[in-house]
């Protein structure tokens, strides 16, 4: 048997382990066993109960991974011993490419390694977004030769992938490392996952894991491994794909566990690694990096600033590290006094220094003229948040100040209309001029403030209530006496955070900064029971802090006016006797710039509509806040009209007479008119299975028909009154779950609890 695959396994995330086993079974070479060692684990014996692997299981009762992996070491029956982490995954090409680099190079292929993708997608994303370079252009006159010596071309699947490597159709590069370049050309070259070693080699050098550091015993061992081989081969293709926990509060890596013993313990093994290693390169590369690990890591840390006698051990291990001899390690003149301090023993003077050196860095942040951002973010922790709190200040922002709209907007004319002089209303907009019409705007105790200037940092500071639709900066210090009301911005449809498996448009650490964010929100608004359930789950947030009052905002759905209607409609210079056609897509998951900037296709066909329709309907389109990309609609003047940045999308429902969606949560909210909704999911099968998913299901549950193509849309408007008739029942049905809390008076509820409490 060639391959011994050695998993250690603590109890983790079902879905991770999934991936792993499901990769295994894939490979295209499958002469291996895969060696399980576990501490009780019930899940691992499920998965693989229905499993095809060759394995075996053992049972140990240590907690650390490095004694699981010393048994896997002597236990191993393979040639050589792949040391994979029971939350990674494999190509499924990876082993078969190991095999051809192995074969090729029996003599000096004593260590191998995988090169690594980082990924936080699930294993088909992943897989799906690799661009794996394994053609060339001889691949034909390979191919030929191959085929020439292949009896059945028909031969199955992975029979042919294989013979693919064999016959070197598929190249298998790699390249060859010294000593002086592990650490710096080797991926994770101080994580032992994706290295292949000879089992043999192992053995005759007594190479195995030191159990008492139970962070970072990969560290010396890898070492000692670097001390014994002259050389290391790593693939130039990305075989090994190493899982980046894109959920950190349910799911951590081991990495991202809160340890406060991990600074040291990481230091800890830089000095067992030096005491073992023999290799003059080597001991100088280790050198420089636990020196870099003292600069750059342990002294940035907000614990550094809080004892001397903590990061004392530290100091310690670290003068140990520094007194080995070796070839002088480069460090920068302005380092030199602490790491000097350091190696004397004059940990005191080493501690004030670096703190010296850290206060002078933020002193010249501080005063740069650019950094503005900074400056703001300084005072509003140190200083703003510690001021007295205005009692009867109230802030709000909607879309992140972008518009005047939404349940914030609702609130304020509630309490504009109930108590007009008893509030300090301030709103946070980026364009005074959306409401420079606006008369609730003219009272003295109305102000408008722009986002991110040194009054917004002020007020966000000492307002007693904050009103919300999306979420405020992580980094901002909320005052002990403030309270935040989220009033959220629509009734689920797509997954969301705690709920989605990726997120791939938006800050890697999303899932982390939203948990943190909304850990600030004292309340939060539910239109309805079922987004009750959802906020519990996908925001984890507390249900007894949840008003399922209805929405704020949908008041004005209930309680306007025939004339607001009429009204609407003339200042927005719509026709009063046409109909209209909202069109309100959603943004695509997939379809972004890069993070933070996003775009949108136009697939529903303007000139056919105008065709079909013109004479009875114009149709007002509405995108989505994050599109960046700016809709020509010249050639349609007088037929469409682009309102995607017009204040409050409330006016256009008021004024439409029927909605055109897709995954858009903005059907919830117009089904409170009980006006005709027609769906055009023309992607849905890719936006179902591959990007985030429903919570509920649009085959069987929505209000409306789902449409495919333009001309099924025309059809359906042209026959709106059978679909109305068709759909009757199930728009009941729906609008009794969803909508049946918004009876006009959801802002009088909402602020007789928060401000009347």
């Amino acid at each position: 048997m060639e391959f011994s695959i050695v998993i250690p396994y603590k109890e983790n995330s079902p879905k991770f382990l999934e991936y792993c086993i499901e990769s295994l079974e894939n490979q295209i070479y499958q002469k291996f066993e895969v060696l399980f060692i576990h501490n009780q684990s019930a899940i691992l014996e499920d998965y693989l109960e229905k499993s095809s692997l060759n394995y075996r299981i053992f049972e140990n009762t240590t907690e650390t991974t490095a004694s699981f992996r010393n048994v896997g070491i002597r236990e191993a029956a393979g040639n050589y011993i792949l040391f994979m982490d029971a939350d990674d995954f494999l190509h499924p090409n990876a082993l078969i490419y190991a095999k051809r680099v192995i074969d090729e190079n029996r003599d000096t292929a004593n260590v191998l390694k995988l090169r690594i993708a980082k990924t936080d997608l699930d294993k088909t994303s992943a897989l799906k977004s690799e661009k794996k370079p394994f053609y060339r252009s001889a691949t034909l006159d390979h191919l030929n030769r191959m085929l020439e010596n292949t009896s059945d071309v028909s031969a199955n699947e992975r029979q042919i992938v294989e013979d693919l490597f064999n016959y070197d159709v598929i190249p298998h590069d790699f390249k060859s490392y010294m000593a002086d370049d592990y650490f710096s050309k080797l991926s994770y070259h101080l994580k032992a996952h994706s290295f292949i070693i000879k089992k043999t080699f192992l053995l005759e050098n007594n190479l195995f894991f030191n159990t008492q550091n139970d962070l970072y015993a990969d560290m010396p061992f890898l070492i000692r491994l670097y001390n014994q081989t002259e050389e290391i081969k790593q693939t130039t293709t990305k075989l090994y794909y190493k899982s980046i926990h894109n959920d950190p509060i349910n799911e951590p890596s081991a990495s991202q566990v809160e340890r406060p013993d991990r600074q040291l313990k990481k230091v800890q093994a830089f000095n067992e690694s030096i005491k073992e290693s023999t290799n003059d390169i080597i001991i100088k590369k280790v050198k420089k990096a636990a020196v870099n690990y003292y600069l750059y890591n342990v002294v940035t840390k907000a614990s550094f600033k809080e004892s001397f006698k903590a990061v004392l051990p530290v100091y310690q291990e670290l003068q140990s590290i520094l007194q080995v001899d070796s070839e002088p390690i480069k460090i920068k003149k302005r380092h030199r006094p602490e790491i000097d301090s350091i190696k004397s023993g004059s940990f005191k003077a080493a501690y004030f220094l670096s703190r010296s050196r850290l206060f002078a860095y933020s002193i010249s942040r501080f005063i740069k003229p650019k950094k503005t951002r900074y400056r703001q973010k300084s005072l509003q922790k140190n200083i703003f948040s510690k001021l007295p709190i205005k009692k009867r200040t109230i802030l709000y922002e909607s879309f992140l100040g972008r518009n005047y709209s939404d349940s914030p907007k609702a609130l304020f004319n509630y309490l504009l209309q109930e108590e007009p002089d008893k509030w300090q209303h301030v709103w946070i907009l980026n364009d005074k001029e959306l409401i420079k019409d606006e008369p609730e705007f003219q009272g003295s105790n109305v102000k408008v403030i722009p986002r991110f200037s040194w009054r917004y940092f002020y007020y966000v500071s000492v307002a007693k209530y904050f009103v919300l639709n999306m979420r405020q900066p992580n980094y901002l210090e909320k005052h002990k006496d403030q309270v935040i009301l989220s009033t959220w911005h629509g009734t689920p449809l797509k997954h969301l955070v705690f709920d989605m498996d990726n997120v791939t448009s938006a800050n890697k650490k999303y899932k982390r900064i939203f948990y943190e964010q909304s850990r600030k929100w004292d309340y939060l608004i539910a239109d309805n029971k079922y987004s009750e359930n959802i906020f519990t789950s996908a925001f984890m947030y507390p249900r007894e802090n949840i008003l399922t009052y209805g929405y704020p905002r949908n008041d004005i759905l209930v309680n306007h006016t025939p004339e607001d209607h009429d009204r609407i409609k003339q200042s927005l210079g719509i026709p009063l006797d046409k109909k209209v056609i909202l069109y309100a897509p959603t943004w695509r998951d997939d379809e972004f710039h890069s993070v933070g900037n996003y775009k949108f296709t136009l697939r529903l066909n303007l000139e056919r509509l105008r065709e079909e329709l013109g004479d009875e309907y114009v149709i007002v389109l509405r995108m989505h806040y994050f599109i960046s990309d700016v809709l020509d609609l010249s050639e349609y003047e007088g037929f469409a009209f682009d309102y995607s940045k017009y204040n409050d999308i409330n006016d256009l429902y008021i004024i439409s007479d029927l909605l055109i969606t897709d995954y858009s949560s903005v059907f919830f909210d117009f089904a409170n008119l009980k006006r005709p909704i027609l769906f055009y999911t023309y992607d849905l099968a890719k936006y179902k299975d591959e990007l985030r998913g429903f919570y509920i299901d649009v085959q069987n549950d929505l209000p409306g028909p789902l449409l495919y193509t333009s001309e099924e849309v025309i059809d359906r408007i042209k026959n709106i009154k059978s679909v109305m008739y068709e759909y009757e029942e199930k728009y009941k049905l729906f609008y009794e779950q969803y909508c049946s809390l918004d009876d006009g008076k959801a802002s009088q509820r909402v602020i007789d609890t928060v401000l009347k409490s």
